[in-house]
């Protein structure tokens, strides 16, 4: 029995360790397998295996109920090693300091989830958002919810220490009127004078900071690793299905409007495909969930307005300062838009900056530019943070944004003239830490017809029709 039990450890061990590039084929994921060919037709077919996409699949088995034959759900990831996903290349934050209404409840619904869902059963969400206990007893909410029987206790390893904007004089009202907001839905949120600023973060130069909001509970960041592989596991263990491949919806050009469209799985390195009969296809691809719906075989007009969501280039670099700030160090989101948060501990941060408009990199690939972090952010974080002026890069890399050039928000939904795809993506940066909820609400369309547990009917197709954007200020 010992014996067995250590093989289990090991064999865990095994599954998180990354690609080492010393097998014969690679690392592959637990929940796929070495070129599987997809099954022939599924119930939902879900375009996306990061976090968002499992999510998905994982709360449609959760809603389904004690059906007589489960929902068959298939989860298709072109890139099983992970090398470019957005949730393993983010920095990992979770708040609720944004500035629109549905983007603060998703926050808040995921934190609610993270922290305790194991005394809300599996059908209700429950529980009272706006009076909620701490985050910090995430790993057991976990351990309950996406926890695997057989499997050890689930540690996304959750750090309390909250966000802090700072604001400049030209911004302050701007900020403050945010923050009544977030007030308003239940996020614990204070302000903090420049002088208040200096006396609980010392380190700090405060001298053109009109004013911060800083997070008090619920606000950090944490492992995305840890969560994409916990839904995963579970999802699976619940009987979603999985592969690798490129999904592809060939349309031939009708004049019935609205349209379905089938799906196809194209084998990885291979001109092999299977087409796969489904209900439902959900595109929670990302950055590249736009490019779904340019298949050659769609036609134009089913396909306006398109989908605004282009995949954006992001550098995370890390340092060492050993003597930056300590253990009491937030998120901090500089007047100047740069942000830096701790990296572990004895002096070790990672931070970053996104760049203008118009000087945005090639999107082509995930080289990094160093000379972005010693001309524009190192500038920055050591005019905020004067230890700064001495540090050491540790390294850097780079990751995408899942983009919406429309207005920064996710689009959750039916598309309006494909009629059995649905959306999940465009979340510009906050899709790891909204993945909890728009998973949920996705789920609850599908099965329930309507949303239950939040109204996110705003952020849907309907304001791209109408050109009415809903903008989010809240983007770092």
């Amino acid at each position: 029995e010992l014996g067995q039990t250590l093989e289990r450890m090991a064999q865990t061990l095994r599954d998180q360790l990354p690609s080492s590039g010393s097998g014969r084929r690679g690392w592959i994921p637990p929940g796929f397998h070495r070129d599987p060919r997809p099954p022939d037709e599924a119930d939902v077919v879900v375009v996306g295996g990061g976090v968002v996409g499992w999510s998905v699949a994982y709360w449609l088995k959760v809603l389904e109920g004690r059906r007589r034959h489960g929902m068959k759900v298939l989860v298709v990831e072109r890139d099983p090693m992970y090398s470019r996903a957005s949730t393993v290349l983010s920095a990992g934050g979770i708040r609720q300091q944004f500035s629109l209404r549905e983007n603060i409840q998703m926050s808040r619904f995921s934190a609610s989830f993270l922290r305790d869902i194991n005394v809300r059963g599996l059908h209700g969400h429950g529980g009272n958002l706006r009076n909620p206990a701490p985050l910090t007893v995430i790993s057991v909410s976990l351990q309950e919810h996406l926890g695997v029987p057989n499997e050890p206790p689930i540690d996304i390893q959750f750090q309390p220490s909250g966000y802090l904007f700072l604001a400049s004089p030209q911004n302050a009202a701007a900020l403050e009127a945010t923050v009544q907001l977030q007030r308003d839905e239940g996020a614990q949120v204070t302000l903090l004078s420049p002088t208040q600023l200096k006396t609980k973060f010392p380190w700090m130069n405060t001298e053109d900071v009109a004013v911060a909001s800083y997070g008090l509970e619920d606000e950090g960041w944490f492992d995305p690793w840890t969560l994409l592989n916990a839904f995963r596991r579970k999802a699976i263990s619940m009987g979603v299905q999985s592969c690798s491949g490129e999904v592809r919806v060939p349309v031939t050009p009708c004049a019935r409007d609205p349209v379905s469209v089938p799906s196809q799985v194209h084998m990885p390195d291979s001109l092999e495909y299977q087409p796969v009969a489904c209900a439902i296809v959900v595109n929670a691809a990302g950055a590249w969930a736009g490019k779904l719906l340019e298949a050659d075989g769609l036609p134009r007009v089913l396909c306006r307005p398109p989908l605004p969501i282009q995949p954006r280039k992001r550098y995370v670099f890390t340092w060492h300062c050993p003597n930056g700030p300590g253990l009491s160090c937030p998120f901090l989101v500089d007047t100047s838009g740069a942000y830096f948060r701790r990296d572990g501990f004895s002096g070790n941060y990672l931070g970053g900056m996104s760049p203008p408009e118009e000087e945005e990199p090639d999107p082509s690939n995930l080289s990094v530019d160093h000379n972005y972090f010693q001309e524009q952010v190192w500038p920055r974080l050591a005019r905020r943070v004067p230890a700064f002026e001495s540090l050491r890069v540790r390294g850097s890399w780079a990751g995408y944004y899942d983009y919406n050039t429309f207005d920064q928000n996710g689009v959750l939904g039916p598309h309006p003239r494909l009629e059995n795809m649905f959306l999940a993506a465009g979340f510009s940066g906050h899709g790891l830490q909204h993945a909890p909820a728009a998973g949920r609400a996705v789920a609850e369309l599908l099965i329930k017809g309507r949303y239950e547990t939040l109204d996110l009917q705003r952020l849907g197709w309907g304001r791209l029709v109408n050109g009415e954007p809903l903008k989010e200020h809240g983007v770092v």
